[in-house]
């Protein structure tokens, strides 16, 4: 139906006042016991003040100003109850005559509409009677029982806005109370609001890297590994900020700590010290410095795509054209390649080269690493895949029923 005269929605408020009533009169009961709690502890910690031994001792510590605390906890909660209460008392006052005017504006709206006829000056020019005849007559006729329901609909919204600003003033009347009772009481510190600051971030990163890594699926190339590289670093640092404040769980410490280990370069550990630095480089891939010179060579190579196109959005779409060509010399097959098993076809074909002995005879160095990363990506690729499709779709991939062997995979 069409908005009320004050441009509102009409539509009814839902759930009742007798929880909120209930949760007012708790808050406030305790809040007052909170009050005679601190005022007990204090009492009990002034006795005890000058006298000796162990007991005394331990009383006094546990007590310290834990009945300041207390007494501040209580003030907050003394004054947000009753607002709560007087709230709900609004609510359970105005919410039967706004959902009922809500309800006769539902009726009317629909008496208007079924009703024949058109409000003044929406009848249409062509097609009509000739003025004085039985068709003009009755045309004239539901024009004005169509006004006269369109005024129904009107006078009943009217009545809406009427319980929807009653409504309104009581609503915005409870949270200036409780603001104003909570207000230069609680205060965050500086770590509480670094704390909020992580968190958020590594929502964030959530969703960045998420994106970043259909981007590395469909794409490929230094570019999005980089990105995707600092993204896993930086989730890592975060994760165990949390874990050092409290804010997050041994598991998901581990979980971040597995996520950056390139568990497909295992076999480099078997080749020598060589192959033991190339999967710590693997590892900390955001920083390695050839990462960042194939990610900034790459970028300037599309620069220079950009400008030769001619710059703006025919600039754009070649430099988009130059990306998905310099990282799939083959196609389509590079992405389905990258889709099964997460690796391109040239980076497919050297690892099974390597593997076979193919490239450079049956050395055990190359063979074995080669074979554990093929393995690797044979189960990784269809497991990343499963993720990546239910991620598309909203649903909850095997990573989630499986954290452990999503973050080793």
């Amino acid at each position: 139906m069409d908005r009320s005269p004050q441009g509102r929605w009409i539509e009814r408020v839902e759930g009742s006042p007798d929880p909120i009533r209930s949760r007012g009169t708790s808050i406030t009961e305790l809040g007052d016991a909170m009050g005679s709690s601190a005022a007990f502890l204090k009492t009990l910690a002034d006795q005890a003040s000058g006298q000796k031994g162990q007991a005394i001792e331990k009383l006094q510590e546990v007590v310290g100003d834990t009945h300041e605390q207390l007494s501040l906890a209580g003030k907050l909660y003394r004054p947000t109850g009753p607002v709560l209460v007087a709230y709900a008392d609004a609510l359970a006052d105005v919410q039967p005559r706004l959902n009922a005017a809500a309800d006769r504006c539902g009726e009317a709206w629909s008496a208007y509409v079924s009703a024949d006829g058109y409000l003044p000056g929406d009848r249409p020019s062509w097609g009509q009677p000739e003025a004085g005849t039985p068709e003009a007559k009755t045309n004239g006729e539901h024009d004005l029982e169509k006004k006269r329901k369109h005024d129904d609909f009107v006078a009943e919204a009217q009545i809406f806005d009427a319980a929807y600003d009653t409504w309104e003033t009581a609503f915005d009347t409870a949270v200036h109370g409780i603001t104003e009772a909570t207000s230069g009481t609680i205060k965050d510190g500086f770590w509480d609001d670094v704390d909020g600051f992580v968190a958020g971030t590594l929502k964030v990163l959530q969703v960045v890297g998420i994106i970043v890594g259909i981007a590395a699926i469909i794409i490929g190339g230094p570019i999005f590994a980089l990105i995707g590289g600092v993204i896993g670093l930086i989730t890592l640092g975060l994760t165990i900020y949390q874990y050092v404040r409290g804010d997050t769980g041994l598991t998901q410490l581990i979980l971040a700590v597995v996520g950056v280990i390139p568990f497909g370069s295992v076999g480099k550990l078997f080749q020598g010290s060589a192959g033991r630095l190339a999967f710590l480089g693997d590892t900390f891939m955001a920083l390695k410095p050839s990462s960042w010179s194939a990610a900034i060579g790459q970028g300037r190579t599309l620069s220079l795509i950009g400008s030769m196109a001619g710059g703006g959005w025919r600039g754009a779409a070649s430099m988009g054209r130059g990306l998905f060509t310099m990282n799939n010399p083959a196609g389509v097959g590079d992405v389905m390649m990258r889709l099964m098993f997460g690796k391109d076809v040239g980076g497919m074909s050297q690892t099974i080269e390597a593997m076979t002995g193919a490239a450079n005879g049956y050395c055990l160095s190359t063979t074995l690493p080669a074979a554990l990363q093929f393995a690797h990506n044979l189960v990784s690729g269809p497991w990343k895949l499963g993720d990546k499709i239910a991620s598309w779709t909203g649903h909850d991939g095997p990573s989630k029923s499986l954290p452990w062997v999503g973050a080793v995979l």
